[in-house]
């Protein structure tokens, strides 16, 4: 895997170093862990959109 940046490579061998991990560990995890984030915020997105549509039909129903 090749990173395009060098701040973040930099950073890999930074952290692999510290950790004792090769530096394909350290993006492994880090992309692993981001793409969890991301889905777990989708997730809560999805949740706050059906909690407006529930709530604007509940204001519908009752004439607020």
């Amino acid at each position: 895997m090749q990173i395009l940046d060098t701040k973040l490579q930099k950073q890999v061998k930074m952290v692999s170093k510290r950790l004792g991990l090769k530096p394909s560990e350290v993006v492994n995890r880090a992309v692993s862990s981001y793409l969890g984030n991301m889905k777990e915020f989708a997730d809560f997105q999805k949740e706050l959109h059906l909690w407006d549509v529930l709530s604007a039909e509940t204001l519908r129903k009752y004439k607020f």
